[in-house]
């Protein structure tokens, strides 16, 4: 800026001295001709102009730029705070063989269902265990009903293949999906208790399919299941559920017990 005002006082004296420099013979311009006032006036003016309007350019950049930095200040304090106070974290998990989520603090049923999987017989379908809701919503209705080929995957509903206190081979376990305000939740296989600073959900047993069916996912039943009430004439099979033995050998014994049963437990934190 500082140089623009002098490019331009350097222009003015130049001009004043090229009316002095005038050859006395040639018609003589005087400062005093209204025509040469007017002249130099305007251009003054254009010129403050220019200049005030570089200057007002420059103050709202500072502004713009002091507005941003006040904002972000003040992010960085509502994220602070936000650490500070502790944003309710929370996570979920399945508890299998219940139709309710356990009274532990925070714990809370977000729906309940029935488990279901792939028939014990089938080589393909999905390997892992699902909790399906009692009230389930249709496929889109422009969905083909016939599929090219023939060629589609199955899901079943799961039955007890064993004795247990209050259930009995062929009965159907529910499920429920529980969330809980904690940020973790683990499965540990073989364990009855939790580690220092988890919360403990429940406790159970592991199960999976028999050793001659195809494989499914492991899951943790828990230790007092339920069933649902006029299952128990049904033999249907499906997705059928069975206690885990284990087996010595790669799996070192001890600690390990051969034909043992394991346990299990789910915690967050």
């Amino acid at each position: 800026m500082q140089s623009l005002l002098f490019s331009t006082s350097s222009t003015f004296i130049i001009l004043l001295l090229s009316f002095w420099r005038l050859d006395a013979s040639e018609k003589r311009l005087l400062l005093t001709d209204p025509d040469v006032v007017q002249s130099l006036q305007n251009e003054l003016h254009a010129l403050r102009s220019k200049v005030q309007q570089l200057e007002s350019s420059q103050n709202n950049a500072v502004s713009e730029n002091a507005a941003l930095k006040s904002k972000l200040t003040r992010l960085e304090d509502e994220l602070a705070n936000l650490r500070h106070n502790g944003v309710p974290a929370v996570s979920s998990y399945i508890i299998w063989g219940r139709k309710t989520c356990p009274q532990v603090n925070g714990t809370m049923l977000l729906y309940s269902g029935l488990i279901a999987g792939k028939i014990y017989s089938e080589k393909g379908s999905g390997v892992n265990t699902l909790c399906l809701p009692h009230d389930p919503d249709p496929a889109p209705s422009d969905f083909p009903i016939s599929i090219h080929g023939g060629y589609f995957s199955n899901i079943w509903g799961a039955e007890y293949q064993f004795n247990y206190r209050q259930i009995a081979i062929d009965d159907d376990p529910p499920c429920a999906v529980c969330q809980v305000q904690r940020s973790t939740t683990i499965m540990i296989p073989a364990k009855r208790n939790c580690p220092a600073g988890w919360v403990k959900d429940y406790t159970g047993m592991l199960l999976g399919a028999w050793d001659h069916e195809y494989a499914s996912d492991y899951i943790c039943l828990d230790e007092n299941p339920e069933f649902f009430e006029g299952t128990r004439s049904h033999n249907d099979d499906g997705r059928t559920l069975y206690p885990v033995r284990a087996r010595c050998g790669s799996l070192p014994c001890p600690p390990y017990v051969n034909n043992h049963y394991i346990s299990c437990v789910v915690c967050s934190q």
